[in-house]
């Protein structure tokens, strides 16, 4: 498992980073350009096997024959790495591109053409695409069909050129000499790299070492401790240059339950609900713990940051339709903008990272073997508008799954995903299909009510706890939603039930109420309230992040490995 600590360059030698940057922005946009920007090579570079650098490399010729510069032959293995980096992270799109144009007719597509898209998109055969890369490309397909009345033959055609920056990884600086060392010495992160001493050098004499001291911190030193450094990357950032510096850490391994995993359900007022559930017998699934809801404090003010962005925004539009784009007013209000929208990333990003600790606390706190989500790559939130579906696509844009997967990671503990179809509507303790309503003692149906009801078996829950015990289901019998196991509802003695305001004794009058009484109440209602305000607060709509919210995993995995260290040692 890998974890990147980054340290910013000093400015005394941004200069020699600015000759060397500049080396490979120039040779991989010349690679790109003049040969590698073609269909035929992102199709046979996902097909490749070995390093990537190794595709331009074992070409028929070699790539720096007609270069007057002299560059070694490690620096040009770090530029195929960096055009081969740059073709990768067009993948996903070279296969959305040609599954849109498999899947509709020549033509721009609308609300007919969505709907093909969306039938063909959950077939069993079809190659899992994210809702977001196949928004973007049926945009980018529909403006160029509104420039040329037809749909390119090729990605390439639709997408140009990237232009690149000069970023240097020096994964593939490997052999007996290397343009770059690192080491850690007295505490301090020694960088040595080799720079050329102008933008044209004529030997090796041409090429200086420069070396650069970083003070390190005490976290950084225990991951040095118990892993491995690896090779670093060189690039700018706001800071001028970064380099980053991963660390090869050992997985630390917790003691799970065997087909126990944590169900996870994303939404969009909480961030999160969980439900842990059990392979059970008899082919009933077990739900052994109550629900939990994930809802970040932060949230409404990284809404308030984003409305401020967008209002700045509208005026800078107004601005530039008068004219006046090249005025102080207009340089200050860009200047305000760029700074709301990386304070936005940055909020949206730690809310993230809590969210993700916090689903990887549970589910070692449970003993889960894998955490499951819904696959949020095809999730559509296309029916929604204005901060709803922003919201959605804030949360579905991989980044929560991808946090949860490395921390997870550092623990033993799999992520897994299922489609997510049917997990809102279909009833997990009967298998039918079920209403989202109003409230629990108003079942009007409400397509986004936040209460579930299944006129079959009269089965009540908060709408996300239906779809977290779903998507366990769907993932614990691997088949479609309607033939996924039931779920037991009651386990273990203890009866789910939702955060309020009540008193300690609320669970076990929920649990009371769990079969009928003599108020009438439902068998297997999960509801601890009777009117829609207090639903509202029963729907985890008042929870903020849990007491037990998880400290970084990092220093987690820090802390046990120095104690299992020190235990080895003794």
């Amino acid at each position: 498992m890998q974890l990147t600590e980054q340290f910013h360059v000093p400015d005394d030698c941004h200069e020699a980073c600015d000759r060397l940057t500049t080396l490979v922005q120039k040779h991989t946009q010349r690679l790109l350009t003049d040969e590698y920007w073609t269909d035929q090579h992102l199709d046979a570079l996902k097909n490749h096997t070995g390093q990537s650098y190794t595709y331009i490399r074992d070409n028929d010729h070699d790539a720096f024959e007609n270069v007057d510069e002299y560059v070694y032959s490690r620096f040009k293995r770090c530029v195929y790495h960096r055009v081969t980096h740059v073709l990768d992270a067009h993948a996903d799109e070279y296969q959305a591109f040609n599954f849109v144009l498999d899947t509709v007719a020549d033509r721009k597509i609308k609300q007919s053409g969505w709907k093909r898209l969306r039938n063909q998109l959950f077939k069993d055969h079809t190659p899992y695409i994210e809702w977001r890369v196949l928004e973007s490309v049926v945009e980018q397909l529909n403006q160029y069909y509104d420039r040329h009345g037809h749909f390119p033959e090729k990605y390439t055609e639709l997408v140009g050129t990237p232009e690149p920056n000069g970023t240097l990884p020096y994964a593939p600086d490997k052999g007996d000499y290397h343009i770059h060392e690192l080491t850690v010495e007295d505490g301090d992160l020694v960088f040595v790299v080799n720079a050329p001493d102008s933008l044209s050098p004529d030997s090796y004499h041409n090429w200086t070492e420069h070396e650069i001291r970083f003070p390190t911190h005490s976290r950084f030193c225990e991951l040095v401790g118990v892993g491995d450094v690896k090779a670093p990357t060189l690039h700018t950032s706001e800071h001028g240059y970064t380099v980053d510096v991963p660390v090869d850490v050992p997985e630390n391994d917790i003691d799970t339950v065997e087909n126990r995993v944590l169900a996870v359900d994303l939404g969009v007022k909480k961030q999160a609900t969980t439900v842990v559930l059990d392979d059970g017998e008899d082919e009933t699934h077990k739900q052994v713990a109550p629900p939990e809801f994930i809802d970040h404090p932060s949230k409404d003010k990284l809404f308030r940051v984003k409305s401020d962005a967008e209002g700045i925004n509208d005026r800078l539009s107004e601005l530039r339709r008068q004219g006046k784009d090249h005025t102080d007013r207009f340089d200050h209000l860009l200047s305000e903008y760029q700074q709301t929208r990386q304070k936005e990333r940055r909020l949206r990003n730690q809310i993230q990272h809590d969210v993700a600790n916090q689903l990887v606390w549970l589910a070692a706190e449970y003993d889960c073997e894998t955490i499951v989500f819904e696959s949020l790559g095809q999730l559509d939130s296309g029916n929604t508008s204005g901060s709803v579906a922003w919201s959605i696509s804030s949360w579905a844009r991989g980044e929560l799954l991808e946090y949860t997967d490395y921390k997870a990671e550092l623990l033993g503990v799999d992520v897994s995903t299922v489609n997510p179809w049917g997990t809102s509507r279909h009833c997990p303790h009967c298998g039918e299909k079920g209403q989202t309503v109003k409230a629990p003692n108003d079942h009007t149906e409400q397509r986004h009510g936040g209460h579930f009801h299944c006129p079959v078996c009269s089965y009540e829950c908060d709408r996300d706890v239906v779809g977290a015990v779903n998507v366990g289901r769907k993932h614990l019998s691997e088949s479609r939603m309607e033939q996924a196991n039931p779920v037991e509802y009651i386990s273990t003695g203890k009866h789910a039930s939702f955060p309020s305001h009540t008193d300690s004794t609320a669970e076990n009058d929920v649990c009371a109420r769990s079969s009928s009484g003599p108020d009438g109440s439902v068998s297997g209602v999960q509801s601890t309230t009777n009117t829609e305000q207090e639903q509202d607060l029963a729907s985890g709509r008042q929870t903020r992040l849990p007491q037990f919210r998880a400290s970084s995993l990092t220093t987690i995995a820090c802390c046990t490995f120095k104690i299992n260290s020190s235990d080895m040692a003794a």
